[in-house]
């Protein structure tokens, strides 16, 4: 996918489990996420450029399919390898994409996003499985710019006419980050 981007010079970055799994705890998904920054006029370009390199449509009408939901689905045919590629559009994905930084993996250099970008858009999500990679990446990192997210996602609760995305959000977290137990609160006092 890499050399794909490198080859359109499109701004990118692989977001979703893979992007969670390099930074967080590793887990299976069934797809590569990447979100990439172009304009609808460039898709059929940026498509063309991927078929020497292995990466075929998934469906039929794909930029068809892209146009409506921004979404463009293939594959990279040698490995049997599906991509979601996400066409972003709005100033968080664009930010997402010019905060993203290559992080080398296996001798690839993949373009993440920030562990905090991740932590949003899993937030925003909310499935299980988004919790549980918010859970990962949140044990892993020490340093988190948690305030950020806060407030990134009160601003989404705030657009979207919702309460629940940064009240979750801190629940997760309080879950995650209690406090070790005392001893005395380990075993009851009778206990040997």
């Amino acid at each position: 996918m890499s050399e794909w981007l490198d080859a359109t010079v499109a701004p990118g970055a692989v977001i979703g489990g893979v992007a969670a799994s390099i930074l967080g705890r590793p887990r299976l998904t069934e797809a590569i996420d990447v979100l990439v920054l172009l304009e609808p006029e460039d898709w059929p370009g940026f498509l063309a450029a991927g078929r020497p390199l292995g990466f075929a449509p998934r469906m039929d009408d794909a930029l068809g399919f892209a146009r409506s939901s921004r979404v463009l689905f293939v594959s990279h045919q040698p490995s049997g390898t599906r991509i979601n590629v996400v066409l972003g559009a709005m100033p968080l994905e664009e930010e997402i994409v010019h905060g993203a930084a290559k992080v080398e993996v296996a001798g690839v250099a993949i373009p993440l996003p920030s562990p905090e970008s991740i932590l949003l858009m899993k937030a925003i999500a909310q499935r299980a499985r988004d919790i549980a990679d918010i859970e990962g990446i949140v044990e892993v990192h020490d340093h988190l710019d948690l305030d950020w997210v806060r407030s990134r996602l009160a601003e989404f609760d705030q657009a979207l006419g919702r309460s629940d995305l940064l009240d979750e959000f801190d629940r997760v977290l309080t879950r995650i980050r209690r406090p070790a137990p005392f001893p005395s609160e380990v075993l009851p006092d009778d206990a040997g």
